[in-house]
């Protein structure tokens, strides 16, 4: 009996002996991997574009975790390809069921668009709650800001590090597609941010329970008005700090009115839901591009739910992606900037309706994460163009939410005079019916006042009252 316990107790530890030893080997081979993969993203960085693709695209074949990630981003983002969002999905999917918190990320936010799949709330609230689990950070070095570093030494593009500098002739494509798209598009976001110890976890952005009483019997006017344009950006969860209460509803809600109440067709109201940087920069080429083809005969309402940031040496606001880095403005969009690019398109009018704050403020209490203990007064933003600007609130004060509305307060007045007037109430009307009722209402539930503002350009300084946004 001795001698056949040894002979078990010798069997079970050569047992455990070779479990350990395939367990290091693996991990031997997943560190190579990933050494490779990281060498793949430098040269990115130093501007060997193609190779770069090249070198993820071979890797990802032999199961690099970290570069299925950036194949996947490179696809979605038609970097050295074309652009091939089906693939893109299947190599975020591969990677965020073996465990990476960066590819759980992209992927929640496919089933939340309807990227190549069915818009599915559970799916996206599933795989937002496994990021979370994951410890709410993503963990690879970002792929887009080597990419922009990339276009410092965009002359290397095509070229090989490892062959003195040779052109590379056949260029991978994707398995999707055929032929080859070279850009040249500088992007900044931070689709997958390197995690910071002082950066607050991402909150899933649930479905919201809709209750208000603007979100139901939304008017159906029958009007047509085939040449008025909506942008609608509604940024809630975001990746770096707090989320913004409620905004999905507001973008959601609001899309409900500009096609039922004001008559716009569902194929010219572009709703963003939690835009990054390039979402944005995209859409407003596009607007861009719209304007150009109507030869100055369009209307654009553009509609943004979400955080604003101050540059508290400059005074300068922002708007903050949901990419973005509220202590790097680099990673933010400028207010003037986002004006002056509107400004410019050739349009008979602009109406942006601004449900943000630019003092550093949350929606509700608190500060955002890099701005100071007190609220900073943004300098103004000058509208441009055939535009007018309505905001939520002045430089030093704070956007709230209206409880048990699920809405901005902003937008709940808007909403309601909407719904009341049938979206015929004219601009001038509608501001003040939404400053009186916000200025009210915040003092009386906030004990603070939030004090909507317009802000006309110099070209419809006397018109701007009687426009509508049908």
């Amino acid at each position: 009996m001795r001698g056949v316990a040894v002979v078990l107790a010798l069997y079970v530890m050569m047992r455990l002996l070779f479990l350990i030893l395939i367990w290091c080997v693996q991990t031997v081979s997943a560190q190579s991997m990933d050494v490779q993969s990281k060498a793949a993203l430098e040269s990115m960085r130093g501007g060997y574009v193609q190779y770069a693709f090249d070198e993820f695209k071979r890797l990802a074949a032999s199961n690099d975790m970290a570069a299925q990630y950036y194949l996947g981003w490179c696809y979605e983002n038609a970097v050295a390809c074309e652009k091939a969002l089906t693939d893109a999905f299947r190599l975020y999917r591969r990677a965020a069921e073996r465990g990476l918190p960066d590819a759980m990320l992209r992927l929640a936010s496919f089933y939340q668009n309807g990227i190549v799949v069915s818009q599915d709330d559970g799916r996206y609230n599933e795989w937002m709650e496994r990021y979370q689990k994951k410890g709410g950070k993503c963990l690879l070095p970002d792929i887009a800001e080597a990419y922009n570093g990339a276009q410092r030494n965009i002359a290397n593009y095509a070229l090989s590090p490892k062959r003195g500098g040779t052109v590379r002739q056949q260029p991978a494509a994707s398995s999707g597609g055929t032929g080859q798209t070279v850009n040249h598009i500088t992007i900044v976001q931070q689709t997958a941010p390197t995690p910071k110890p002082e950066q607050p976890k991402p909150a899933t952005s649930k479905p919201v329970v809709t209750k208000s009483d603007v979100d139901t019997g939304i008017p159906s006017t029958g009007a047509v008005n085939e040449n008025t344009f909506a942008l609608i950006i509604a940024n809630e969860a975001y990746q770096n700090v707090a989320p913004v209460p409620n905004a999905i509803n507001d973008g959601r809600v609001f899309a409900d009115y500009c096609m039922k109440t004001l008559g716009m067709p569902k194929t010219n109201i572009h709703l963003v839901n939690n835009a990054t940087y390039i979402n944005i920069k995209r859409e407003l080429n596009l607007m861009r591009q719209i304007a150009e083809a109507y030869k100055g005969g369009a209307k654009l309402v553009v509609y943004y739910a979400g955080h604003g940031l101050p540059d508290e040496a400059s005074g300068d606001a922002y708007l903050l992606p949901v990419d973005g880095y509220g202590s790097d403005l680099t990673t933010c969009y400028n207010l003037n900037d986002f004006y002056a690019a509107l400004g410019a398109m050739s349009l008979s009018q602009v109406v942006v309706l601004m449900d943000a704050c630019f003092s550093g403020s949350l929606r509700g209490d608190g500060m955002l994460a890099s701005a100071r203990g007190v609220a900073i007064k943004a300098k103004g933003s000058e509208s441009k163009g055939n535009m007018v600007v309505l905001s939520a609130a002045q430089g030093d004060e704070t956007a709230y939410p209206l409880d048990g509305q699920h809405h901005g307060m902003f937008t709940y007045y808007l909403l309601k005079k909407l719904k009341e007037s049938k979206g015929t109430a004219n601009l001038g009307s509608l501001f003040d019916y939404v400053k009186d009722n916000v200025v009210k209402k915040s003092l009386v539930v906030n004990g603070k006042r939030q004090t909507p503002t317009i802000s006309p350009s110099a070209a419809v300084y006397d018109k701007w009252r009687n426009w509508t946004l049908k």
